[in-house]
């Protein structure tokens, strides 16, 4: 695989990573805030009662899929540019091996 190669791979995955950033970072709150609306909801009882109500809520489980799914997607674009970088570093040092042999054959 060529680095103009590699390159064109990353500006295709890169398009989205800011919008998926913003989801991971947004995600916590998202779900404070559907807790929060669904706990005023909830029917009179104790904290634990009211707790328990809430997780069980179809809005709230919804809440936590999408944060497991923000959380997933950034984690795999954050590893596959971590990935990258070790590519481009052997790359790297690969052209660099060869040009010294080529040096030293001349």
């Amino acid at each position: 695989m060529t680095i103009d190669t590699k390159l064109e791979e990353v500006r295709e995955r890169i398009r989205n990573a800011g919008q998926q950033y913003g989801r991971k970072e947004t995600a916590d709150d998202f779900l404070k805030i559907t807790y929060a609306e669904l706990y005023e909801d909830a029917p009179d009882g104790t904290v634990p009662e009211r707790d328990a109500w809430v997780k069980r809520q179809a809005k709230y489980r919804q809440a936590v899929e999408r944060k497991a799914d923000a959380y997933a997607e950034w984690k795999t674009t954050e590893q596959f540019l971590k990935l990258l970088f070790a590519e481009v570093e052997v790359w790297r040092s690969q052209n660099a091996t060869n040009r010294m042999t080529d040096r030293a054959h001349r």
